[in-house]
């Protein structure tokens, strides 16, 4: 079985499971600082799921974790730039998805999952970060902003590459084996 052969209403349900599973993954490992599984789950969604679908939930999926968190919803603008980020996550684990649907060698495929891993965590941070700066934008905060961030950023998207390079070729082979790639 391909995406292509699931039907809409089986489509939705896979969706509503993964945004429920990242969810519970995001708080589940949310007393360790900028390492968090949400981000692969929605890209894995993605990956089995394809554009539309995967954009979908990953935006959706952001969108929830945030606005059901229990330190509170974020404000407006980070808000936004979550749910984009979340939608570009989706949509990069459909590409993960188009790129794995033909076998390719182990190392290829580490090597892929890892850099769209990076890539899709680096944006989620940039687009982020734009959005809690226009909270408190001020000519003052934007160096503070920058270089306090950067060392959580660089640990959040070296992590996110390391989870990406080793659970995305595990769930890769469990979808291919399952008739889901």
């Amino acid at each position: 079985m391909t995406t292509n052969r699931i039907g809409i209403g089986r489509r939705a349900a896979y969706g509503g499971v993964i945004i429920a599973l990242a969810i519970t993954l995001g708080y589940a490992l949310a007393a360790i600082p900028n390492v968090e599984l949400v981000t692969f789950t929605l890209a894995f969604g993605g990956a089995i799921l394809g554009f539309g679908w995967g954009t979908i939930i990953g935006g959706m999926g952001f969108g929830l974790y945030s606005i059901l968190s229990p330190y509170g919803m974020a404000p407006l603008p980070l808000l936004i730039s979550q749910i984009i980020g979340g939608a570009f996550i989706g949509f990069g684990g459909a590409i993960i998805g188009k790129w794995l649907r033909k076998k390719t060698s182990p190392f290829k495929t580490v090597f892929l999952t890892a850099s769209t891993g990076v890539t899709i965590t680096l944006f989620y941070d940039v687009i982020t970060n734009i959005g809690s700066y226009i909270l408190i934008a001020s000519s003052e905060t934007l160096a503070a902003f920058v270089i306090g961030g950067l060392g959580f950023a660089v640990l959040h998207i070296v992590a996110n590459g390391a989870i990406f390079a080793i659970l995305m070729p595990l769930m890769i082979r469990l979808a291919r084996n399952n008739g889901l790639l």
